[in-house]
């Protein structure tokens, strides 16, 4: 089977492997885990800045650093179809007790005046005010969008500007920053934390890491241990995640040209819309055909293909590349693609 239902599944490397029997160990808990610390130090100093956390996961990172933003009560700014809003179980609300301002973007894209409105809404007793602003790059749902550097930065700046925090949800920002050519250190310069996944493109077999200030990070440390984040020899996580940050990040470019050549096979499906394909993330919009996520999904399945289907009102698929897929397995889907939508 081809799988391309996520990034999730990409496989690590045998040399990525073979960091985790070198690794030397510690206690992370106690903070004597020599390996965790090496890879808190990279990721902090590769997005520039002072200091880094690793998490279990994700969606714990993102967590984690909610938590440390945000008391209960507060409010967050954060895009509709953003991960932390529909795929994260509701922990904002669930553990941090926040409540969220959703505005709807474009595949992702936060027009700044929608933001702004909520920022500088007058003051009222009854109303709750916004402390922290939540950006997704590249943006899972808007087809892995690379968001412009201008919108992050002027989106910071109106949140800065109004006495709250900015947080990105950086799951995949290597991507956008090899798609746009911007070091990641750039892209992420303006926000105040950063969670990054070393499980996605760069695969690892788990882990992801959150940066921020010193202080920041120090606060978060108490946080990722309220939610079960404490691990103890965590240099076995660690390890790939060196590896990964240090081999696999340039290697994705090969992810997003293989993108565009199955991008290039639905384009030239009558009816079928595509969302620009930024990165190594292809979502084909079925509205204009016959067709049913249902459907599509199952042929490609007997086709010996696995992608996925996106709930929603729009029915659509998605079909993401990452590392372990090649360059015959995408020309094989693109040759498939006009055979299922004859």
């Amino acid at each position: 089977m081809i799988d391309l239902r996520s990034d999730t599944f990409t496989l690590p490397s045998k040399d990525m492997m073979e960091t985790i029997m070198a690794a030397e160990l510690g206690d992370d808990v106690w903070e004597e885990d020599p390996t965790v610390k090496k890879l808190e130090a990279l990721a902090a100093d590769k997005l520039g800045k002072e200091a880094g956390l690793l998490v279990s996961s994700g969606t714990q990172g993102n967590l984690v650093a909610e938590m440390t933003h945000l008391n209960r009560g507060d409010g967050v700014v954060l895009e509709v179809e953003s991960h932390i809003n529909l795929y994260e179980v509701g922990g904002l609300a669930q553990i941090c007790g926040a409540y969220p301002f959703l505005v709807k973007g474009q595949n992702g894209l936060m027009d700044p005046k929608d933001v702004e409105a909520i920022f500088t809404r007058a003051y009222n007793v009854h109303y709750v005010e916004p402390k922290l602003l939540c950006l997704e790059n590249t943006h899972n749902r808007g087809g892995g969008k690379v968001i412009p550097q201008e919108n992050i930065d002027s989106l910071a700046k109106i949140a800065h500007d109004n006495g709250a925090s900015v947080h990105i949800d950086g799951a995949r920002v290597f991507n956008a920053a090899v798609a746009s050519g911007i070091p990641a250190s750039r892209i992420v310069k303006n926000t105040d934390s950063v969670q990054i996944c070393l499980s996605k493109g760069l695969g690892c077999p788990i882990g992801s890491v959150i940066v921020g200030s010193k202080e920041f990070i120090h606060k978060a440390r108490k946080n990722r241990k309220v939610v079960g984040g404490g691990m103890r020899q965590a240099g076995i996580i660690a390890a790939p995640g060196i590896y990964a940050l240090n081999n696999m990040i340039d290697r994705l470019e090969e992810d997003h040209k293989h993108a565009k050549i199955i991008e290039k096979a639905f384009l030239e499906i009558p009816g079928l819309k595509v969302k620009d394909v930024d990165s190594n993330i292809i979502i084909a919009d079925l509205t204009g055909t016959k067709w049913t996520p249902e459907r599509v999904t199952e042929a490609f399945k007997k086709k010996g293909i696995l992608v996925s289907k996106i709930p929603g009102i729009q029915p659509m698929v998605r079909l993401v590349t990452y590392f372990g897929i090649t360059r015959e397995d995408v020309e094989k889907v693109a040759e498939v693609i006009p055979e299922i939508f004859n």
